[in-house]
């Protein structure tokens, strides 16, 4: 007969089944959960230094004077879309990239800023069935007013000086389609820089416009604008014994009672 002291054995053998289970339950767990696990807290603990981050950056921004507010806004953006650029009503987009604000000048005054601004941009134009590409580099002049999204947002005018060239851009456009000389006079300035004036114009128009192909089209446009002054380089294609022919015109465009009017290069 065994000793009482001899049950012993049946310690070391569940001892030992008990270690093995563990680590087949260690081995079975260990890949498909511990290790997502691992992930989702690193996550969690990334996004929460991160909001952190954002927030302390927002406490700082807030608590700088309306001026710093305002550029800080502008700094960060760099997208804009522009509606119904066409006029009339009749729709026309332009979608602006890259959009980058320079030689910031900002004025507080009850509540509102004015901004002046030079503004660079790469985008797309689209009106009608054409599109264009857009460059454009010009000094802008707008407000600003405080809201909750990014502590001050544009009052919708930060483009005037832009959507002011395109209208006048696409009407001349219009009026060369339509070999409507009398609608292209009416887009020239009365002083007129061109040999002979706008007179000498008018007669030169209904020549050109008798020339130009039906499906003519603009590709592309470059903008400057400085104040009241515009320069516009404009490429367009025309159609020529079965291929493309490349056309570049250079106009140069005055804001004359409230409107943009081509002064040379018509």
């Amino acid at each position: 007969m065994s000793r009482s002291g001899e049950e012993g054995p049946r310690g070391p053998i569940f001892s030992g089944r008990s270690r093995a289970d563990r680590r087949a339950r260690a081995a079975r767990l260990g890949a498909p959960y511990l290790v997502p696990v691992a992930l989702v807290a690193a996550a969690g603990l990334f996004l929460w230094w991160q909001r952190a981050a954002v927030s302390q950056l927002n406490l700082e921004v807030a608590a700088a004077g309306p001026e710093t507010q305002v550029k800080e806004a502008l700094a960060h953006q760099d997208r804009a879309a522009l509606d119904d650029v066409y006029g009339f009503r009749a729709g026309g987009t332009a979608a602006l990239r890259s959009v980058r604000f320079a030689d910031v000048s900002v004025s507080v005054e009850e509540g509102k800023a004015q901004v002046l601004a030079v503004v660079e941009a790469l985008g797309t134009v689209v009106w009608r069935s054409e599109k264009a590409e857009l460059s454009y580099v010009g000094r802008e002049e707008f407000g600003m007013t405080p809201c909750s999204i990014a502590l001050w947002c544009a009052d919708g005018e930060q483009f005037a000086r832009l959507r002011g060239v395109l209208t006048a851009l696409f009407r001349q456009a219009d009026a060369a389609t339509a070999q409507d000389v009398e609608a292209a006079g009416r887009l020239a300035s009365e002083a007129y820089a061109g040999p002979g004036g706008k007179r000498a114009l008018l007669v030169r128009l209904a020549q050109d416009f008798g020339a130009r192909p039906a499906d003519a089209h603009v590709t592309a446009w470059q903008i400057r604008v400085e104040r009241d002054r515009a320069e516009v380089g404009e490429d367009a294609e025309w159609p020529a014994a079965g291929a493309r022919e490349r056309r570049r015109a250079f106009y140069t465009l005055v804001r004359e009672d409230g409107r943009w009017r081509f002064v040379d290069g018509l």
